[in-house]
């Protein structure tokens, strides 16, 4: 067994746990952006809801507040020397008598090696280690990514948009969306495509339609998208005619298993199962009044339908009438305080 940390976004914690017992794992601890695991093997499909994950090499009591106790701590572990070039990143719970470099500084030295501090500003090398150092009030703990890059940075992701979502988000997404084969999936404010290509990831036998009205954005989608260099790929699935529509409005193209077109969402013309979308939360791109999109979703879902919506705490208020609300996560990301909306159409 190995003993893993799982860091995630602030209140995805019980989500990521669900999906890494799903996985057949044994979740350990749960405290605010951390899992505890344990592992059966570290080469497994790594989990889609976390932010990174590091494998456990050493964990010791918190030593609270000071610097002479967190110095006696960590000369305390028993680590593996460094070899080749290696950064640490460390945070940790609580008022200290130190900061983050200063237990960067202290367990790049008992690792030894060629060790790069960001003391200042610097910036290590991109060809590294990165170990990790979590002090959350009760244990020290000491990590090693295992892999080259952390897991939020998707390997499809070549282009991002303003608004774009934090992949790890989107995968949460369409967990809680529960997509099955046969679902066509909308997305009426796909942007560059994150929240349709997560989804097609869970689920990838599935129609999914991306709407967007900025054909910028559409093109980004389709420049992320699998087999986005494949012309005349298509998404599968006997709903496809149906979701491209017809006229101008459905005229779109699919790459990498999703239809990608130009849209107005306020006029939809697909009917769908799932409504999966990040609108904008009038931060760095402004949308007005949600009503007449809130409206829409409710009149192109079908019976059995549901949304998964991420929106601001005004935003989410005006999921109300006409809809019953399943459930909301509160989330914090980029130095925001969105809320995962769940809901489906009520009969009222």
């Amino acid at each position: 067994m190995h003993l893993v940390l799982v860091r995630t976004v602030t209140g995805l914690e019980g989500l990521a746990a669900e999906e890494v017992v799903v996985a057949g794992h044994r979740v350990v601890e749960v405290s605010k952006r951390q899992l505890v695991v344990e592992y059966g093997a570290v080469d497994c499909s790594p989990p889609r809801l976390a932010d990174d994950v590091f494998v456990v090499h050493g964990a010791v009591v918190d030593p609270g507040r000071t610097r002479d106790a967190l110095v006696a701590a960590i000369r305390s572990l028993e680590l593996p020397a460094g070899s080749g070039a290696f950064a640490v990143s460390a945070s940790f719970v609580g008022a200290r008598n130190f900061n983050r470099f200063d237990i960067e500084d202290l367990v790049g030295a008992r690792l030894g090696g060629r060790y790069y501090s960001r003391r200042g500003g610097a910036v290590p090398p991109v060809e590294r280690d990165e170990w990790r150092v979590v002090l959350d009030g009760k244990t020290l703990w000491v990590g090693l990514r295992p892999y080259a890059v952390p897991l939020h940075r998707r390997a499809w992701r070549t282009r991002t948009v303003r608004g774009s979502l934090h992949p790890p988000v989107a995968a949460a997404m369409a967990r809680l969306a529960g997509i099955t084969p046969d679902h066509t999936v909308l997305d009426p404010f796909c942007g560059a495509g994150t929240v349709l290509l997560e989804a097609h990831a869970v689920e990838p036998r599935a129609t999914y339609v991306g709407i967007d009205r900025d054909p910028a954005a559409v093109d980004a989608a389709r420049a992320n998208a699998p087999g986005a260099g494949a012309a005349g790929s298509r998404g599968a699935g006997s709903r496809d005619a149906e979701a491209g529509g017809a006229g101008e409005r459905g005229a779109g193209v699919g790459v990498g298993g999703v239809l990608w077109r130009v849209g107005d969402a306020r006029r939809l013309d697909v009917t769908a199962d799932r409504v999966i979308t990040n609108p904008p939360w009038d931060v760095r791109l402004s949308i007005g009044d949600l009503g007449p999109y809130v409206r829409q979703w409710r009149r192109v879902l079908r019976p059995g339908g549901r949304l998964v919506a991420i929106l601001n705490q005004t935003q989410a208020a005006q999921v109300t009438r006409g809809w019953h609300v399943l459930a909301t996560y509160d989330l914090s990301v980029a130095g925001q305080h969105p809320r995962i909306v769940v809901a489906v159409p009520s009969r009222s």
